[in-house]
């Protein structure tokens, strides 16, 4: 059996067989990715998932470079799905993808050019909205709406989205992205599983960073 056959044929409704690519950044279900592809073994992979309109998985490099020798990266990830791809004259492609679903890495094979990962989904709604309470839901929403107006008084090109989600999973994931932390902190978020956690971590970081910027705008108005 053909590699990309294997690749295609080995899903099950939580675990699955996906290409890998390691890079620096952190993808948050919802977000977008913008990709220039270059390396022929990405080409690969890309072509591999325009045939089979399968996802790739985004990981944050934990050890190496995104070019040249193969990275080592964290275990947990983010699907993307590709959205829309520019494909230029001497093979290379520009890509527009799209964040599904985080997941974690089970094992990883290295028999192709490029990485490949035997992983779990660990997005499931039934189980994570048990926990998750209105209050806060309520918490989170109104110190990230706050968030967004002191960043857009601090940065003269910081466009706020024009709607916030109602759902409590969405709402975290448009905090994760749209967040000013390093890498390393936005890979703890999303390592953060159980939805509850997930919203009280993003609430302290709220609280510092609208602390934080609101000292800014003080101290560059007086």
């Amino acid at each position: 059996m053909r590699d990309d056959q294997t690749l295609s044929n080995s899903q099950t409704s939580y675990e699955r067989q996906i290409p890998l690519f390691p890079l620096q950044t952190v993808l948050f279900p919802g977000g977008f990715l913008p990709l220039h592809i270059f390396e022929p073994r990405y080409r690969t992979m890309i072509k591999f998932c325009l045939e089979h309109e399968a996802e790739f998985g985004v990981v944050l490099i934990k050890e190496g470079e995104e070019v040249g020798d193969t990275a080592t990266p964290y275990d947990i990830g983010t699907a993307a799905r590709i959205l829309h791809v520019e494909h230029l004259d001497d093979g290379r492609m520009n890509i527009i993808s799209a964040g599904e679903y985080r997941f974690q890495i089970l094992e990883i094979q290295d028999h192709l050019s490029y990485l490949t990962g035997h992983i779990r989904m660990l997005d499931d709604p039934e189980t994570e909205f048990e926990s998750v309470s209105e209050e806060l839901t309520t918490q989170t929403e109104e110190l990230y709406k706050a968030y967004e107006a002191l960043s857009s008084r601090l940065i003269f090109a910081w466009n706020p989205p024009e709607e916030h989600p109602d759902d409590p999973r969405e709402l975290a994931y448009q905090i994760g992205i749209r967040l000013r932390i390093s890498l390393k902190e936005k890979q703890t978020l999303l390592e953060t599983i159980p939805l509850d956690q997930l919203l009280t971590r993003e609430i302290e970081i709220l609280m510092d960073q609208n602390r934080r910027i609101a000292f800014q705008l003080t101290a560059r108005n007086n």
